[in-house]
């Protein structure tokens, strides 16, 4: 009986189109132009006053850091903001002299080749290339360390970055940064 009144489920439409916020659903996958903040405030839809702030923090487990940057995104066509962050998850190892010389051994190795082969390195390859690309858009030859024992992120404060916006992993209906750079990609427009 339940059957006749539910139907089947190709009678149900695409409602895609009716969520609204600043989800990013507005924004198509691609490269955009944005700032980083050193902290977002505003006002939420109960009144509540809040605040994000871009930081190195220890992550949940305590075995490595999350470095969390503000980025106001702004599409070009209608200058239209959308609010986000970047993540940045490192090991303190991934700063060692011995992990720095061994991605460098293996970049070079597989330059060599013509592979692309990193084994138990990738995760500290991935955060070094992360951390590489920050200090670009910096503009700093080397992060300082904080007070906090993180790295110092003033530097990256009410700089231009160009962030490549995609699906977000945990909820398709978000869009997160799923790449960044300093400077504006050749190849690809800027939405």
């Amino acid at each position: 009986m339940a059957e006749e009144v539910i139907g089947n489920l190709a009678d149900v439409p695409d409602l895609s189109g009716i969520s609204d916020g600043d989800s990013g659903s507005g924004f198509a996958d691609g490269w955009y132009q944005g700032m980083i903040l050193e902290q977002r405030a505003f006002t939420d839809k109960n009144g509540n006053d809040r605040i994000f702030e871009s930081q190195d923090a220890p992550s949940q487990g305590g075995d490595s850091r999350n470095i969390r940057l503000q980025v106001a995104v702004v599409r070009q066509a209608d200058k239209r903001t959308l609010h986000t962050s970047i993540l940045v998850n490192y090991r303190p190892e991934d700063l060692s002299q011995e992990t720095v010389q061994a991605i460098t051994a293996a970049k070079e190795r597989n330059k060599e080749t013509g592979e692309n082969q990193w084994g138990p390195l990738f995760r500290s390859f991935m955060a070094l290339n992360h951390l590489g690309k920050l200090q670009k858009i910096a503009g700093v030859r080397q992060f300082q360390r904080s007070e906090s024992g993180g790295l110092d992120l003033r530097p990256l404060y009410d700089k231009v970055a160009y962030v490549r916006l995609g699906p977000d992993d945990r909820n398709p209906q978000f869009k997160s940064v799923v790449d960044f750079r300093e400077t504006k990609p050749s190849r690809v427009p800027v939405l």
